[in-house]
């Protein structure tokens, strides 16, 4: 079994980018493991160790003052890769921020967008590259929520996550 999930992984990994299946990191499936909090989580890649805590908000209003710094993010999602979950998107207000799935290691729920979210992992600037955009842009889902949206060149703040964790909203 643990096989047949490791070839879907790869299967995956190669829808998207392109990823070499042979040369391609050892990736875990998109199941999740264990709930970091309450048994409404569902926790996928690392288990989170980070102690510095963030709001979307608060990181999306300076995400420049973040730089570097590895955090727990707390937001929602607003858009996750469809292809493979390798990335996904949170947001607030009219601000967002793609955040990747470090080193393709794992996926989450290609189905999370709208769910609550916890993201640990370090704050990152990256040149615009118009490939790249490109890319996000045919496996987004909801293009209207790309960060990247109208830049074409300069510096955009992403996430390389170690470990993500989704739940529905609370009703109400």
């Amino acid at each position: 079994m643990r096989t047949l999930i490791a070839v879907a992984a790869c299967i995956s990994l190669v829808a998207c980018k392109g990823v070499d299946p042979v040369a391609a990191p050892t990736v875990a499936a998109a199941a999740p493991t264990a709930a970091p909090a309450a048994s409404d989580w569902a926790h996928y890649g690392a288990p989170f160790a980070a102690t510095a805590k963030v709001s979307a908000a608060e990181l999306l209003a300076d995400p420049a003052r973040f730089e570097g710094q590895t955090l727990q993010i707390s937001g929602r999602v607003a858009d996750v890769c469809s292809k493979a979950g390798c990335w996904m998107v949170i947001s607030e207000g009219d601000k967002s921020m793609r955040v990747l799935m470090k080193d393709h290691s794992f996926a989450v729920d290609k189905q999370g967008a709208g769910n609550d979210c916890m993201v640990e992992g370090t704050i990152e600037a990256k040149e615009v590259d118009p490939a790249t955009v490109q890319h996000f842009a045919e496996e987004s889902r909801k293009p209207e929520a790309m960060p990247e949206k109208g830049v074409t060149s300069g510096k955009i703040y992403q996430v390389q996550a170690t470990g993500v964790a989704m739940r529905k909203p609370a009703a109400g």
